[in-house]
């Protein structure tokens, strides 16, 4: 009897090798993978393929023959106001920038996806929580029950309020000292009286924090403060906090100095950027929650008995994941512009630390005699948003199911 010939079963291949896949056939994103893997490792080697030091001035007779030097062999992009050579400073610009931008997206995502899978899942359930150590229990005012994250609540509303006091004296303390020492100027009137009205919400909350109780609708909370954080205008704002706390005289600036000392204002500027990056992650994640936990499996894994912790972050959000690399994926070039736009006002990482903003905020004084100053920091930054943006749209035709490609 002869054998039947079988066809040859064929490996079926993962959601991410389809996703690979598809994403090859995406002409432009695979372009800009390679124009972003090429932007990273010049960021990394630029201490041993940048021709000079970033920093490195001309000496010896005729310097001013060096200063805004053209293109030539020993300059590839020429030299700046003080003679510093252009390629080099873009080198090692790109190690700064791409930092900001990769580290802002990257906390930007995790901040956006924790606080959106939390107001997506809890949405419509209300929690009743236990703050105090006391709490009503069976009609009376007993030792309410104890658990590990009750005892962190606590802790922590007690530290901000110790915090916002403590604030509130730094801020208004030495109006207050004036007053009593005979100053009675309105300033100091309405000094003291902010320091009462602050200390007295701080009390009554510390007094409501032994008893507290209630039920909170985590979602309305979480999305509220999103709506309110869309109503602020991004750019004064980012102006103003970049003055603060840059300012070496105050509080926030004296700790970033001591902390991180050179890399102060890299560390600043990232904050600043993440203070507003994570608000379109977090109604992005939010939204792709509240579809996905009316799901089969999420039902599934809650007859199971998966706690509220599991069933958030290992089945929702690696269900989420797709259009989460997506948008992490253009937050980073949205990162690159806005700390261009700081430097380049003059608000950002300050020199002589090389950035492209602030080579550009260099340049714009000499942008008709010495052009070159301005057009190799712009293209960069051109570059390397428009890398960004293709990719993430790559990524985005690569991770939906209903592509074409």
């Amino acid at each position: 009897m002869a054998a039947i010939a079988t066809a040859p079963k064929q490996k079926s291949q993962s959601t991410w090798a389809l996703a690979w896949r598809r994403f090859k056939k995406h002409k432009a994103a695979m372009v800009s993978l390679w124009i972003v893997v090429a932007l990273v490792l010049m960021a990394i080697l630029a201490p041993w393929i940048a021709p000079y030091s970033p920093t490195a001035q001309p000496t010896g007779d005729d310097l001013a023959s060096k200063y805004y030097l053209g293109p030539t062999r020993e300059h590839l992009l020429g030299t700046d106001d003080l003679g510093r050579d252009v390629l080099s400073r873009i080198m090692y610009g790109a190690r700064i920038s791409l930092l900001v931008g990769f580290v802002a997206a990257l906390a930007s995502a995790l901040i956006g996806t924790t606080l959106g899978v939390i107001a997506g899942y809890f949405s419509g359930r209300p929690l009743r929580f236990y703050i105090g150590p006391f709490a009503k229990v069976q009609g009376g005012w007993k030792p309410g029950p104890f658990a590990v994250w009750r005892v962190f609540s606590w802790v922590l509303l007690y530290a901000a309020l110790f915090f916002v006091a403590e604030l509130a004296w730094r801020l208004a303390g030495p109006n207050v000292e004036a007053l009593l020492s005979g100053n009675n100027s309105f300033n100091n009137f309405a000094s003291l009286l902010g320091l009462i009205l602050t200390w007295g919400v701080v009390l009554a909350v510390g007094a409501w924090g032994l008893f507290g109780q209630g039920r909170l609708d985590l979602d309305v909370v979480i999305s509220r403060f999103m709506d309110f954080m869309l109503t602020i205008p991004e750019l004064p704002l980012l102006l103003v906090l970049s003055a603060l706390l840059r300012d070496t005289q105050g509080v926030a600036g004296q700790w970033a100095a001591s902390v991180f000392q050179e890399g102060a204002s890299v560390f600043i500027i990232i904050t600043i950027i993440v203070l507003f990056g994570w608000i379109g992650t977090g109604r992005l994640i939010r939204g792709a929650v509240l579809s996905l936990r009316e799901q089969d499996f999420t039902a599934a894994a809650q007859a199971l008995g998966a706690s509220e912790a599991r069933i958030m972050f290992r089945h929702l959000v690696p269900n989420a994941l797709a259009p989460l690399i997506v948008n992490a994926t253009l937050a980073v070039g949205g990162a690159i512009i806005t700390e261009a736009a700081l430097s380049f006002l003059g608000f950002g990482i300050q020199p002589p630390v090389a950035t492209w903003g602030n080579m550009l905020n260099n340049a714009q004084v000499y942008v008709f005699d010495a052009p070159w100053l301005a057009l190799a920091p712009g293209f960069m930054i051109f570059l390397t948003v428009l890398a960004f943006n293709y990719l993430g749209d790559g990524l985005r035709d690569a991770l939906d199911p209903r592509s074409r490609l």
